[in-house]
Order: C-alpha cells, then structure tokens, then sequence
C-alpha cells in the first residue's frame, strides 16, 4: 500500500467530515444509511485483518498455541484496542439524546 492509497482514503474521510459538517439535514439522512453501511464494512474488514479466528492456527502443534496466545495478546492492544477507545469507551462527539445500548455486555 503506497502513499496514494493513504491520501485517498484520507481524502474521503475529510469530505465526508465536511460533509457531515455542513450538508443540511436532509443531505445527510439520504446519503448516512449508504454511508454508514460502507464504512461498517471497512471497519468489520479492518478489525478482522487484524485478528484473525482462532480457525486461522487450529493445528494442535505447541508453538501454534503460543503463536495464537501471542497474537490475541497485539490484538487486544492494537486495532481493537483503538475500536474499543472510539467507539464503545468514547462518548458520542455530537450527542442527540440518549443512546442505548445495542446488545448486551460481552
């Protein structure tokens, strides 16, 4: 992944920004729903990519097992942890009531 690939993703996510920021209301309803779906899509694949199943090592090897301790271990502290922060630890940037919470605890 070169640098292009970096600046065009950035790219999208300040128009989309600047979009959120000063699009009316009406804008933003007809374009959030395909948004939103976009962007839990990347970020469903990102968080994936960064911590595979445990599927991935299945294999009853030794040095698999710590291999797969290992990994749970940098995710925890990586990607996920950074999802974590932002989206569940974080309150909401521009709150519009109360939000419930989706689920329950994990």
């Amino acid at each position: 992944m070169g640098n292009t690939t970096v600046e065009i993703v950035s790219d999208y996510l300040d128009d989309l920004e600047r979009l959120l920021q000063h699009a009316d209301a009406a804008s933003v309803a007809v374009m959030a729903p395909a948004e939103l779906r976009r962007t839990l899509r990347a970020l469903r694949a990102i968080l994936a990519k960064h911590c595979p199943g445990p599927d991935a090592y299945q294999s009853s090897g030794f040095v698999s097992r710590l291999w797969w301790r290992a990994w749970q271990q940098i995710c925890s502290s990586s990607a996920w942890q950074v999802a974590y922060q932002h989206l569940i630890a974080a309150s909401p940037v521009d709150p519009t009531g109360p939000i419930d919470a989706v689920g329950g605890p994990r």
